[in-house]
């Protein structure tokens, strides 16, 4: 199970709904989250460290970042998209906290996904 461990400095908010989430490690890649609700949220960059490293099926996995976003001290449970480095030919893998990481089945459009899991990790495999 991974501590989350907030890195700082690493989020620059870029509008009320808007916000960039540098890379820590050379292996990760900056991400940019656009929130669709309303209020105030706190966005934190997390370490990648003690995340998973293969999927169930044995598949290494490359983190690609790890991030929070809470409204009001609790993780978010509403839509909001993350722009990600290009995929290529490799599956996008996300961890949400709550269990195993899993292949993301909804589209990349764009280099852009959906989510609503405020807790999220995002990476390829392989």
């Amino acid at each position: 199970m991974q501590n989350k461990v907030v890195v700082p400095g690493k989020v620059k908010k870029e509008s009320n709904k808007k916000y960039k989430i540098e890379k820590d490690k050379s292996s990760e890649s900056d991400v940019t989250v656009e929130l669709t609700g309303d209020g105030d949220y706190q966005v934190e960059k997390l370490s990648v460290d003690g995340l998973p490293t293969n999927m169930i099926d044995g598949n290494p996995i490359r983190w690609f970042n790890n991030f929070a976003i809470k409204k009001n001290g609790q993780y978010i449970n509403e839509i909001f998209f993350v722009t990600i480095p290009d995929p290529g030919k490799s599956r996008v893998v996300i961890f949400d906290g709550n269990g195993n990481p899993y292949y993301y089945t909804g589209e990349v459009i764009k280099n852009t996904i959906e989510l609503t899991d405020g807790d999220p990790a995002g990476g390829f495999s392989p």
